[in-house]
């Protein structure tokens, strides 16, 4: 299986050299300028064939796409976890590069700059009717492994808080009773006051979106190693739970666990791939065998059902990117592969190794 994962990444690289590849469309790449917000997956899935063979094209090819993504490291959005964490903070581990790491501590301080103190979210700025407000999505649990890595490397409490706040305000505001969670929260900028809760890419603001109940999942285990606080691990679990409870008979979910067209709704291969790798983790920080056995049995669909047939870009096929959009759906996914590849190499302990 690593031989038709590398072929992939192989001709990736050299059909979209200077460009990052984002989502298929009929199985070909769609590609990004500026890497969007999924280049630093691309450049992560290059350091993961790297970590495992060692051959010296990957090395070069994650330096040469770092290079283009780094004027980044200064954009105010909290995306910056999700592009500078699998690219500049996973070559650092795995070179030692010291020019790597002090870009991603750049992007680590910029980061902490989309903490509203009011709610202590990260969060993005839109528009509800004719004001300006912020909006903290399920997502961005997931970029802050980025903070607990600048913590860990300088002892920065600035790095510490913003997480931590951010951590507690999503427990807040998007986790609910039942283990489910919200996908996005608006709130005033000035006060903090909730305006609403609401989805963008859930079926309703009522229901549970697979992919972010799998962002919740690892971004909480990610929490709970980064400061061994048992409130992180209590949710982690709770997610967990709901997840696992919810799976089809395949262990892939759908695209949102509520559709009422279910089974004959879109899987999405992404969540199936980030809840594993979260599982994993999860797993081994709280000595719980069940869920490390419900990622084996996620890693082994994948492997068996999931693979991208040889004349289709990426890896992963039956991704979904924006259902009530209809983009990127029962397609490839950057970050699904991305993910995919990580639980594997966590899987064979390659991970564990480089960091």
């Amino acid at each position: 299986m690593l031989g038709s994962i590398l072929s992939k990444i192989d001709r990736t690289a050299l059909e979209a050299r200077g460009l990052f590849p984002h989502i298929t469309e009929r199985g070909r790449w769609r590609t990004t300028t500026d890497g969007y917000w999924t280049g630093g997956y691309w450049i992560g899935l290059l350091w993961s064939a790297y970590a495992a063979t060692r051959r010296e094209k990957y090395l070069r090819w994650a330096r040469e796409w770092a290079v283009l993504l780094e004027p980044r490291k200064n954009d105010k959005n909290p995306d910056l976890g999700h592009l500078f964490y699998p690219s500049f903070v996973r070559g650092y581990k795995i070179t030692g590069d010291e020019k790597m790491k002090k870009i991603a501590l750049e992007a680590a301080n910029t980061l902490t700059t989309c903490l509203n103190v009011s709610t202590g979210s990260l969060y993005n700025e839109i528009e509800v009717g004719r004001k300006k407000a912020g909006r903290a999505i399920i997502d961005f649990m997931t970029v802050l492994p980025l903070l607990w890595w600048a913590h860990g490397e300088t002892g920065d409490e600035r790095y510490l808080d913003a997480a931590c706040r951010h951590s507690m305000s999503t427990i807040e505001n998007l986790v609910r009773n039942d283990g489910s969670t919200v996908h996005a929260v608006d709130f005033d900028l000035k006060t903090g006051r909730i305006i609403r809760k609401t989805t963008v890419q859930g079926h309703d603001e009522n229901s549970c979106w697979s992919r972010g109940q799998a962002w919740g999942i690892y971004g909480f285990a990610e929490a709970y190693g980064g400061t061994e606080e048992k409130i992180f691990l209590s949710v982690a679990e709770k997610l967990a739970n709901y997840f696992v409870k919810n799976l089809p008979t395949d262990h892939v979910p759908y695209w949102d666990f509520n559709d009422p067209r279910i089974p004959d709704a879109p899987k999405d291969s992404s969540a199936a791939a980030i809840a594993c790798s979260g599982l994993i983790t999860l797993s081994k920080l709280n000595g719980k065998r069940r869920f490390g056995d419900v990622a084996d049995r996620i890693l082994r669909s994948l492997s068996t059902n999931y693979m991208a047939e040889e004349d289709r870009d990426g890896i992963l096929k039956h991704g979904c990117f924006h259902v009530p959009k209809k983009i990127g759906v029962d397609e490839g996914l950057i970050w699904g592969d991305y993910y995919f590849m990580e639980a594997l190499m966590k899987s064979s302990g390659i991970l564990q190794m480089v960091g």
